[in-house]
């Protein structure tokens, strides 16, 4: 590192707080801005449903797992159930949990940038990440969102105190919690873990003290993982955490795969903002902290081979290369040369429009109206109604009041080809239980091609068109739904 940056580094560790309240103000400000209008919306996306949903079962007692299942790791659960212990039961109370991360998220690459470049560059390294994590599929509360700045945090640490015992064992116990966040992150791990290692062995050039760092760093990178491990194995479930955790995930069958003919078109503008990065970079002439740039380098691949790690990659999924991309694209926008201040405001524009906030907003309302008129017609079936959502918002069981007794509410368990037989159960089981209980309301696609493959869509749409009637119709999330009735007894037809 250079003599400045490592003076920065100094400073920002031991600097009084008052020192960072302008800029902290300043993400908070933006944050608030580019996210507030999801702020209190129920349904802003499917998998957070889900995680609330568990957080609040397990406010009531239950056990993830083991009463209510899904692969997540339980830290995931953890952050939303404390969530929902502070701030209440509604969506509003994850969301402002999501938000708080974005903050910090945000706090880190302003932090990191500052290191590469100067305070005035971190400003906008800091809106850049607001806008790119918000545009690229976190505009609520999902699990890239949450993870992110804890794999900031490891990089900032190795950038600021190089060599530092403490802030490596800082940072692999970050990773650990990254991990229990999401298990996806263990490749940025190794790469990060690699990477010091490499450094302490060039500082010592001895392979014992090397392996014992090694085993030191594995030992607290895994240590939040083996405590969860340890408390249900003291309690009696340790095949149901394992099972959850470590084996389903290889069972789920392909459907998307890794690379998806869109893939290049969804992640154009992060190949857009590394190439302007890259260009800047050998056409400008400024210079950067070696050590840290390779660090920046290093940890996109490990962000990248986070990314491609399980079997079936989704569009948010590359939410994690946002920061990233921000920092990459560092020497387009280094405010210490003219030429940054017309790429700052080209990228910041880009994101902007890239992001269709207009679109999006009026989208987000849109569901919210859906939802409720949605929510309304159950509540009209009076205090014995009750649902079974085989597609469509998991939001509706508690907006309802009609949640159900069983171990896989998840729509998506029992509803798509990719789980069959990744759920420890089979899907089959989980819809019969579902039917059998003669459901007043259920909740289906209205498009059954989207079905394609299901093993269990025939079962539950042929009960339909027996035993149900259709009496509504929803557009949530760009998913077209119907909910249906069960009708009274008699003839096909009859309402």
């Amino acid at each position: 590192m250079t003599a400045a940056a490592a003076q920065l580094a100094r400073e920002g560790g031991t600097g009084p707080l008052v020192r960072e309240l302008p800029v902290l103000l300043f993400i908070a400000a933006c944050s608030l801005i580019i996210r507030i209008w999801w702020m209190s919306n129920p349904v802003v996306d499917h998998d957070e449903q889900f995680y609330s949903y568990v957080a609040t079962a397990m406010l009531d007692g239950q056990v993830p797992y083991v009463d209510i299942w899904d692969r997540k790791p339980v830290g995931l659960f953890l952050l939303f159930e404390g969530a929902h212990a502070l701030l209440g039961r509604g969506a509003t109370a994850y969301l402002i949990m999501a938000d708080l991360f974005a903050c910090i998220g945000a706090w880190l690459a302003y932090r990191i940038a500052a290191l590469l470049a100067d305070r005035r560059t971190g400003w906008v390294a800091a809106l850049l990440y607001l806008l790119a994590m918000t545009v690229f599929g976190c505009r609520g509360a999902q699990s890239e969102l949450l993870f992110t700045p804890l794999c900031l945090g490891m990089m900032y640490l190795a950038m600021a105190w190089p060599g530092s015992l403490r802030a490596a064992l800082l940072a692999m116990l970050l990773g650990g919690l990254a991990l229990q966040i999401k298990y996806t992150a263990a490749p940025f791990c190794a790469v990060f873990a690699a990477f010091v290692l490499i450094e302490d062995y060039r500082r010592e050039r001895a392979l014992l003290p090397l392996l014992g760092r090694a085993c030191l760093y594995a030992l607290v990178g895994l240590a939040p993982t083996f405590a969860v491990a340890a408390w249900y194995a003291a309690a009696g479930h340790f095949d149901d955490f394992f099972y959850a955790n470590f084996v389903s995930i290889f069972e789920r069958k392909t459907s998307v795969g890794r690379f998806h003919p869109k893939t290049l078109t969804v992640i154009s503008p992060f190949l857009l903002m590394i190439a302007a990065g890259v260009w800047a970079w050998f056409r400008l002439g400024q210079t950067y902290p070696r050590r840290a740039s390779v660090l920046v380098v290093l940890m996109t691949g490990g962000a990248l081979a986070s990314i491609y790690f399980p079997s079936n990659v989704l569009a948010y999924y590359y939410a994690f290369l946002a920061p990233f991309a921000v920092l990459l694209a560092v020497p387009f926008y280094d405010l210490r040369q003219r030429a940054g201040w017309f790429g700052a405001g080209l990228l910041v524009a880009a994101l902007v429009v890239v992001g269709n906030f207009p679109a999006n907003i009026a989208g987000g309302r849109a569901d919210v109206a859906q939802f409720r008129a949605l929510v309304d017609r159950i509540n009209a079936g009076g205090e014995r109604r009750s649902l079974y959502v085989f597609s469509g918002p998991t939001a509706t069981y508690t907006a309802t009041g009609t949640r159900p007794r069983t171990k896989y509410p998840f729509p998506f368990h029992s509803a798509e080809y990719f789980e069959h037989g990744a759920l420890g159960w089979p899907q089959e089981a989980i819809v019969a239980e579902f039917l059998a209980r003669r459901p007043m309301f259920v909740l289906t696609r209205s498009d059954y091609k989207l079905y394609a493959g299901s093993y269990t869509a025939p079962v539950v749409l042929g009960e339909m068109r027996a035993h149900y009637a259709e009496v509504g119709r929803y557009l949530i999330l760009g998913d077209g739904l119907i909910l249906w009735q069960r009708r009274p007894d008699g003839p096909p037809g009859a309402t």
